[in-house]
């Protein structure tokens, strides 16, 4: 019946009236693959190994941005992206952070698009997500822990080196990673370490992707250059327990660091933004309300939420992948996952991709 009644709401919204701005200004490079949006969300990637140029001025990547201008979103994922999955479960709003309706486009976007149609339009922000070493090994991301060899760090120093040649004075925004620690890479530690304002002229922000297991005084100070654009960033958790957080979820974890690296993240003055992700799973959603309540406590008003359905990076066989995927209405814990959801979403702070789960539009938090 739920499945049924979101398709009903899906019918209600017109996709053509919105657009969403995100590859206008974004490129996220990995170590093969090159995408417009998070890989999870756009199910269209640019060619792969291309060049940084290639890869932004490419084809694929056009396609995307007319799938915008079109209205068909085609390329896109309506479950895993968390504001498409908000417009069409909830119905037509003005705006939803990226996506606007045509006839509300604020003027930057407006210019960008006509910059589009002109074949002159750079991106302004930039995700380093090609150097994929790790301290933990997650079973939702990986099977073992990875490490970056010389020859990889050389590769890592020289794709940065490419994207500042020909994006550096362009960019606002860099996000490091999505797909590794921006602690643990030695690469990018070092592109912190050794950050020339000179060359990123109009960089205003780094956005950084991290366990925070070593988010420390430390290494804070080793990174010390980047620190006035360090304004925002995302820790992966997955848990609220000891437990759960060493033995299921960040396999390689220490709780109890963990927990003192928080503390010491929410002094600094300079981070405005703070988001913390919890990758919804079997083994952890009977604590998504307690880690909600958690954050909100330690972060306060800088704290943001997010709860994300897990997904099958090709670590899991479709057997395995199953077992994991409460949110599958043929688990045999849906429903409790279901009740679960609706103790925590909705809330202040807090966003997902589990919007057709939600009962009620009354916090009950």
């Amino acid at each position: 019946m739920r499945l049924f009644l979101f398709i009903i709401v899906m019918s209600k919204v017109n996709l053509n009236d919105y657009v969403c701005a995100v590859p206008f200004t974004s490129l996220e490079i990995m170590e093969k693959q090159r995408h417009l949006c998070c890989s999870s969300w756009l199910l269209n990637p640019l060619p792969e190994k291309s060049s940084v140029k290639d890869a932004w001025f490419s084809k694929e990547a056009n396609d995307v941005r007319d799938s915008m201008l079109d209205g068909t979103f085609k390329y896109c994922s309506k479950t895993q992206c968390p504001v498409l999955n908000q417009l069409v479960t909830k119905g037509p709003v003005g705006k939803i952070d990226p996506i606007y309706r045509k006839d509300l486009l604020p003027t930057d976007l407006l210019k960008k698009i006509e910059l589009y149609k002109n074949d002159i339009l750079y991106p302004t922000i930039v995700q380093f997500s090609f150097d994929r070493s790790c301290n933990l090994k997650c079973p939702s991301c990986r099977v073992s822990i990875i490490t970056a060899s010389s020859k990889k760090i050389t590769e890592v120093e020289l794709t940065i080196q490419e994207i500042e040649n020909t994006f550096g004075k362009y960019i606002e925004t860099l996000y490091i990673t999505g797909s590794g620690d921006p602690f643990i890479s030695v690469g990018f530690r070092n592109f912190m370490h050794n950050l020339d304002s000179k060359k990123w002229p109009k960089l205003k922000n780094i956005h950084l992707h991290t366990n925070a297991t070593k988010w420390n005084e430390k290494w804070w100070k080793f990174i010390e250059p980047a620190h006035k654009y360090i304004r925002s960033c995302e820790i992966s958790i997955d848990a609220a327990t000891k437990d759960t957080y060493e033995n299921k979820t960040r396999i390689g974890g220490n709780w109890e660091e963990l927990m003192d690296n928080l503390k010491f993240i929410s002094t600094l003055p300079k981070l405005k933004r703070i988001k913390t992700s919890f990758v919804v799973q079997q083994s952890n959603y009977t604590e998504m309300k307690d880690f909600y309540e958690m954050m909100i406590d330690i972060f306060k008003s800088k704290a943001e939420v997010f709860f994300g359905r897990i997904n099958n990076w090709g670590t899991f066989t479709d057997e395995v992948f199953f077992t994991h995927k409460v949110w599958d209405e043929a688990h045999p814990e849906h429903q409790l996952f279901v009740d679960e959801v609706n103790k925590v979403i909705p809330a202040k702070q807090c966003w997902h991709n589990l919007q057709e789960f939600v009962k009620t539009a009354k916090s009950v938090i």
